[in-house]
């Protein structure tokens, strides 16, 4: 403002200081010093110029105009009056006010008489006004004016200020070069306020939730879990989301994370939204225990049956491990329990129960059914035996194919039996057979899964190939009345998501019998 200073001379003949606040076409808009009077406009014919600021001190002789810094009475402040110099003694002076018809004369110190004033009123090219348009986007935080300051120094101007009428920065000065600086600073300036609203609005949102913290630690509710490290990932989502989402719940006043220790800290008005952030971040990692020889039924054709169960529990992905590698790793040891196969889900705490629950009614019902064929083949082969005596007496006895703990049957048993009754055809259904699937997996690829892209054809016996991007080999499958058999030379991996679903399933190596 100081770059505005002007003076204005009142009814009385005296020049008082002031600042321009605005430019009109006749008039202008000034704030008077120590605002002894309230801002009002004034003709341009009133207003002139303070003179320049000398050095040195000035040099004053009798019978010289002087302007001297006084007031007519306590209530005024001061201004600058006409005098004349009538005698000098040492630094003080003797004056007398001119343009009245009383004369009055003070001895005044030399520190309040300056030379007369010389400079003209002012015209209406003294200053120069324009306008900037200001973003919608940055509008509010514009409206302070220190936050300007820096564009209005840059600019070279004297006011820079927003107008709420206009929504435009009026930019007011004394040359013509600051309206080119500052259309040319102009993008700049607004993209800085953006920032600065930007980092202002995190830091008022971090100190509320700090005051937040200190009003409901002592009071409040707070729950206290940790994850497992590898599943940090899944807790945290994808660049915070899930945290943020848990932020939003209604009640929750704070969410801390302790990254070295995968340690969450949630804060909250009330026990049920403490419970619903920590049900909404806690992920975990689960195993239930199948019966070997319901592996199959369980996962379904194509993996429907369990790709209905990861979209209907939320799980993340569930795992399908085997215990057959030659050099088993400890946690599979652990998890792998003599003729069973854990499937392993992964997923939110929440979500983990209702897929145990999925799987278990699924498999109670499995074994339920699995039951009830057991009674009608043991009916049926009584049957046989009843309607179909053999004229010849006993029948020879022959070793008959059966299932093993691992619901496949072996090399051993499926070649014994084809060499006694088939002879040649041993070919066909025969050949080495490994001992159960290892590695089976389903999952949701969006949320960090793998997932494996395999391509199915099928033959001419009614066989079904295939191969995955990893190059490993899917067991070949024939099939013939209600035995299937399957053979590999190499592991594979299968994946499906809750987004999409496999073409089928494969063991890694070996085979994978079912009965349908």
């Amino acid at each position: 403002m100081e770059d505005l200073v002007v003076e204005v001379c009142g009814e009385n003949g005296a020049y008082y200081k002031a600042y321009i606040t605005d430019v009109h076409d006749d008039e202008v808009s000034v704030a008077f010093e120590t605002d002894w009077q309230p801002e009002s406009k004034f003709s341009l014919s009133r207003v002139r110029l303070p003179p320049k600021e000398t050095d040195g001190k000035s040099e004053f002789s009798e019978n010289v105009e002087v302007e001297v810094y006084s007031r007519a009475n306590e209530q005024e402040a001061c201004g600058w009056w006409r005098a004349m110099v009538k005698m000098i003694k040492g630094d003080f002076h003797v004056v007398e006010y001119l343009g009245w018809e009383t004369t009055y004369t003070e001895i005044v110190p030399s520190d309040r008489i300056r030379p007369k004033n010389l400079n003209p009123p002012i015209k209406k090219d003294t200053f120069f006004k324009f306008e900037i348009e200001v973003p919608d986007d940055v509008k509010e935080y514009s409206k302070t004016e220190s936050n300007h300051k820096e564009f209005r120094k840059a600019c070279g101007a004297a006011i820079c200020r927003y107008c709420s009428i206009k929504q435009a920065l009026v930019i007011i000065s004394l040359n013509e070069t600051a309206q080119k600086r500052a259309t040319m600073l102009s993008d700049m300036h607004f993209r800085n306020l953006r920032q600065k609203v930007l980092l202002l609005s995190r830091t008022e949102e971090a100190a509320k939730q700090l005051e937040s913290t200190k009003l409901h630690t002592s009071s409040g509710y707070i729950e206290e879990f940790s994850v497992r490290e590898d599943l940090m990932g899944l807790a945290i989502g994808a660049h915070g989301a899930n945290i943020q989402q848990a932020r939003k719940v209604d009640g929750i006043t704070n969410i801390d994370l302790e990254e070295t220790t995968c340690t969450f800290k949630i804060y909250g008005e009330s026990e049920e939204a403490v419970k619903k952030a920590r049900s909404m971040l806690e992920f975990a990692e689960e195993s239930v225990q199948v019966p070997r020889f319901l592996v199959g039924k369980v996962i379904g054709k194509n993996g429907r049956i369990i790709q209905e169960m990861v979209d209907k529990s939320g799980v993340v992905r569930v795992k399908i491990e085997g215990d057959n590698e030659p050099q088993p790793s400890p946690r599979e040891e652990f998890l792998s329990v003599q003729g069973q196969v854990p499937f392993v889900f992964v997923g939110t705490v929440e979500n983990i129960t209702n897929a145990k629950v999925l799987l278990e009614y699924h498999l109670a019902h499995l074994k339920e059914v699995e039951q009830l064929r057991q009674e009608k083949l043991e009916i049926d082969s009584q049957l046989r035996s009843m309607h179909n005596p053999h004229p010849l007496g006993p029948l020879q006895s022959f070793p008959v194919s059966r299932r093993n703990d691992r619901g496949y049957s072996s090399e051993t048993d499926m070649g014994r039996g084809r060499a006694s009754g088939m002879g040649s055809n041993r070919g066909r259904l025969g050949g080495p057979i490994g001992r159960g699937g290892k590695f089976v997996h389903w999952g949701d690829g969006s949320r960090g899964s793998s997932n494996y892209v395999a391509s199915v054809s099928g033959g001419s016996n009614g066989s079904v190939s295939g191969s995955n991007s990893h190059n490993n080999f899917i067991p070949n499958v024939e099939q013939k009345g209600t035995l299937i058999s399957a053979h590999s030379g190499s592991s594979g991996h299968r994946a499906i998501s809750r987004s999409g679903k496999s073409d089928g399933y494969s063991t890694s190596k070996g085979l994978l019998n079912s009965r349908k």
